[in-house]
């Protein structure tokens, strides 16, 4: 995450956010707050997670938000990285130069939050970055209250981002409910069509190789045997494809 340009300490809205995402949740998060300026250490943090990363995600307001978009587009393209997401709060262009509104080709998921500036000496964000989804938190929120130096501590902002990295999280394993193991619960996800891939054959079979892979406080919960749930499955992934054929020849 980076901070905007006048932000000093551990005050910021970015280091409030931090402690956010890291309270919510999100499985294995590590983040860490970085100045504007300081892109250089911000890769080189980055890489020192790059055996076991699993989703990149970079955050940045005001001078940060070109940062995160500098660091993806001039640090990590480079070398071959892929960027899972970039979120941008009321981003403005920094000292660096590069592009502030175009995002690199290198990222998959963009989110760009901006305000409009009402206020005189108020910096105005960028208010549609190409390849990005573009929201004015203003009427995101209905609050015409949002300024660029209150945006990046937004509480509710806060909780977006929060759901906006949950929903772009690389799943690498079949604990599909996030939960920290692999069971009969999982397989429930799968069943609803809640996996990475949908009911499909390829996820099934990912959960059926792992399935057993529980913490020690989990292992007296009863679930089905696993060969009898594979077989339910298949049961009701023939039903469900039989239901779809009678749906579109209807339609």
């Amino acid at each position: 995450l980076f901070t905007g340009f006048l932000s000093f300490g551990t005050n910021s809205g970015m280091h409030s956010l931090n402690a956010t995402l890291a309270a919510s949740g999100i499985p294995d998060y590590q983040g860490q707050v970085f100045a504007w300026d300081r892109r250089e250490q911000a890769f080189n943090w980055i890489q020192q997670y790059s055996g076991d990363r699993a989703t990149l995600v970079l955050i940045g307001h005001s001078f940060g938000g070109s940062s995160a978009l500098q660091v993806a587009n001039d640090f990590l393209k480079p070398i071959g990285v892929t960027v899972d997401l970039t979120i941008q709060i009321d981003s403005v262009p920094n000292f660096y130069g590069g592009t502030n509104d175009v995002l690199p080709t290198n990222v998959d998921v963009g989110f760009n939050y901006y305000q409009i500036s009402t206020r005189l000496f108020e910096p105005q964000g960028e208010d549609f970055v190409l390849g990005a989804a573009n929201f004015n938190v203003e009427v995101l929120f209905g609050d015409t209250s949002i300024t660029h130096t209150s945006i990046d501590d937004d509480p509710r902002l806060h909780a977006l981002i929060g759901q906006n990295i949950r929903d772009n999280l690389n799943h690498v394993a079949a604990d599909f409910d996030l939960d920290g193991d692999v069971d009969g619960r999982d397989f429930m996800i799968w069943q609803r069509g809640g996996s990475p891939t949908p009911l499909s054959a390829t996820d099934l079979a990912l959960w059926q190789s792992q399935y057993g892979n529980v913490p020690l406080n989990a292992a007296s919960t009863a679930v089905p045997e696993p060969s009898a749930l594979v077989m339910l499955g298949l049961a009701i992934l023939a039903t469900h494809c039989m239901r779809f054929e009678r749906q579109v020849v209807a339609i």
